[in-house]
């Protein structure tokens, strides 16, 4: 292959090889952070409007669907090229004093959103849009995925029974963690967004330990179509274990509980 570059002199991107050439992110990722890197700073997105762009651009059948975008974006926040905050709206300006989700979009991988790459902020008014949920049934996961969250639900298991040392305690957390694979898309990402913005440190706590997880025993979930599934399932088990002390809060568990055995 011959690759023949120009030398041009105004409105270029320079982007790290190492995030171009990252062999945990897919292509559409790499691609799409590409993109991401290339707007300035404050511009404002998220997977589904990418998607609407693609798709006016090249038609329904050759632009990327939502689900792909959101998986996408997914992978990047995994990997540590995006990292999700809640920040208040300033006073004077339109929704002054009330909380959006900002994305912060990086040309390296960042530890706890620590480093020196260069960012660019990604903001929405609807923190469920920036990261997105997949609306496929839960009962077209792979084998590989499944088994991946059952190992999860055991590592949640063995931190949690090494905190309380109580059977009754470990019983329970063990009849939520299933009621809680029962759960559909859109229902756990509801739960989730009040978790965000009633809780937002904790949130982004549970968050990150359940990338964290995902990332170290299960890295190849992170590439496949229900990545972004996990991840939310994984961090609303980390706050039913974070609550299971003090007592779980209503806005929390919002579904029957006691229709799992």
């Amino acid at each position: 292959m011959k690759i023949r570059r120009s030398r041009p002199e105004a409105d270029f991107t320079i982007i790290p090889n190492s995030a171009l050439r990252d062999d945990r992110l897919s292509y559409c990722a790499r691609g799409v952070l590409t993109e991401l890197l290339s707007r300035p700073n404050g511009w404002e997105t998220n997977a589904d409007a990418l998607s609407e762009r693609a798709r006016r651009h090249r038609g329904s059948k050759s632009g990327e669907g939502r689900r792909a975008l959101r998986a996408a974006f997914a992978e990047l926040e995994a990997a540590g090229y995006m990292i999700r905050r809640r920040e208040r709206i300033p006073r004077g300006e339109p929704g002054g004093g009330n909380f959006m989700t900002v994305l912060e979009v990086h040309d390296t991988p960042q530890n706890g959103g620590t480093g020196n790459g260069t960012s660019i902020n990604g903001t929405s008014m609807d923190g469920t849009s920036m990261s997105g949920t997949s609306s496929v049934s839960t009962d077209l996961r792979s084998t590989d995925e499944e088994d991946a969250s059952d190992q999860h639900s055991s590592s949640l298991a063995a931190a949690r029974e090494g905190q309380a040392g109580q059977q009754d305690r470990a019983s329970e957390l063990d009849r939520m963690y299933a009621a809680a694979n029962q759960l559909d898309d859109e229902r756990l990402r509801r739960l989730l967004l009040q978790f965000e913005q009633k809780r937002p440190r904790v949130y982004r706590d549970c968050r990150n330990s359940a990338i964290g997880q995902i990332r170290r025993e299960s890295p190849d979930v992170l590439k496949g179509q229900r990545s972004v599934r996990e991840i939310d399932l994984l961090s609303y088990k980390y706050a039913l274990l974070h609550y299971a002390d003090s007592g779980l809060p209503s806005w929390l568990v919002r579904f029957p509980l006691r229709s799992v055995a």
